[in-house]
């Protein structure tokens, strides 16, 4: 929570600076502005980066048991919307989705888990996946090995080059703001 206020705090004052109509010194205090923004966006990024790496250091701990799964029942569902064509004119669209509801057995005890991952088609009935579970609490399954954040924090980084980039040049005085 006290990260938030620092968050919130921050970008208004860094809002204020570059909105700020401080005469001569409009480019520095403008500039100021973008760099504050950058840092703490940095800050973000760096912060999600971290939860992320320990939400799967989390998972990759947790979901250590390996069994097999089997598709035994399919929902089958349809999702109706409109879409734009470019001629102008609006189709209705049909999407179905199957979601399976997949049984395994952990130590002789056999369990049910409902999936949201779509499947091909009703054909797959019968159908075994690979599971991965939790040992202590084998009823929190997943059908996805846990995968490393490759991009975990990205688009802060991206929104910290952005303002950077604003700030050099505010700072020069290439882009003024009035």
């Amino acid at each position: 929570m006290k990260s938030i206020k620092v968050i919130v705090i921050g970008f208004i004052f860094a809002v204020a600076l570059v909105a700020w109509p401080a005469g001569y010194m409009q480019y520095i205090t403008a500039g100021i502005g973008f760099l504050l923004a950058a840092v703490l966006m940095a800050w973000l990024g760096v912060r999600r980066r971290k939860s992320a790496q320990k939400e799967y250091e989390d998972d990759v701990r947790r979901y250590t048991g390996t069994t097999m799964m089997k598709v035994v029942w399919i929902e089958e569902s349809a999702d109706e919307r409109w879409a734009h064509q470019k001629d102008g004119s609006d189709r209705l669209r049909r999407e179905t989705y199957y979601l399976p509801t997949y049984e395994y057995t952990v130590n002789g005890t056999t369990y049910r888990y409902s999936s949201r991952q779509s499947l091909s088609g009703k054909r797959d009935l019968g159908r075994q996946v690979m599971g991965y579970y939790d040992p202590a609490k084998p009823e929190r399954i997943t059908e996805n090995r846990p995968r490393k954040p490759v991009f975990g924090g990205a688009y802060c980084f991206l929104w910290t080059a952005f303002l950077l980039f604003f700030g050099i040049m505010t700072f020069t005085g290439q882009v003024a703001f009035s």
